[in-house]
């Protein structure tokens, strides 16, 4: 049986765009299934987050931990969420401040806080003193003097809020994450593979309208007639 013209062409080109696919999209997928997009709308995490930067926040969070940069739910405040700030105490810890002081005292000893705004823990000059029931975080901007966080809510236990209001944590990515590099190049591996697929497809289908040769020499079933 004859080979159809380009018919190897045309599997090749079918694997390949399939491959590149899976391996163009399949960094996106990841991304967001992992992790959502979040956007600062306000100032209460300046200078870390500034006004209008989205964050890649993981999804899923496991342990949340001192310091973590996190998007929460404020429905235990009676707010509408979510806000991103960050944990500096959580379950257990005696967390407090005395307006005047030049830190916040976290379980008896300064708290180093060296992302906040102007190098002022302080700054909207509310003092604190709170012991942190286990499974709930205290939660602070960065930007103290223009954040309406844990200090100013004191309907809830000490302004506290479950760790279980945590939506999100931030993940760090940035242009220049490994993370980042790896899945941009694996998607840009698939998209060449796109156009490998695609140009093995437009030359198979031009191969398998090619009109096959004439075929020279006797053809089988004729009878010979002689000449008189």
């Amino acid at each position: 049986m004859a080979r159809r013209p380009g018919r190897r062409r045309g599997i090749w080109a079918i694997a390949l765009l399939v491959l590149g696919v899976a391996l163009a999209a399949g960094p996106y997928a990841y991304m967001f299934g992992r992790f959502a997009p979040v956007k600062q709308s306000g100032e209460s995490m300046l200078p870390t987050v500034p006004v209008g930067e989205v964050l890649a926040m993981e999804r899923n969070p496991g342990e949340v931990r001192h310091g973590d940069v996190i998007t929460y739910d404020p429905a235990d405040w009676g707010l509408d969420g979510p806000f991103i700030g960050r944990v500096v105490a959580l379950g257990g810890d005696h967390i407090s401040y005395a307006v005047g002081d030049r830190t916040l005292t976290l379980n008896g000893k300064p708290l180093d806080e060296p992302y906040v705004r102007d190098g002022d823990p302080g700054a909207g000059g509310v003092g604190f003193a709170v012991s942190v029931p286990q499974g709930r975080m205290f939660v602070l901007g960065d930007n103290r003097g223009n954040s309406a966080d844990s200090r100013f809510h004191e309907e809830t236990p000490a302004g506290t809020l479950p760790v279980s209001a945590v939506t999100g944590i931030d993940a760090g990515l940035h242009e220049a994450a490994p993370l980042v590099i790896a899945l941009g190049l694996i998607s840009l591996a698939g998209t060449g593979l796109l156009l490998a697929g695609l140009g093995l497809g437009i030359a198979s289908l031009v191969a398998r309208r090619r009109r096959p040769a004439e075929v020279q020499g006797p053809v089988w079933g004729a009878t010979r007639v002689d000449a008189p």
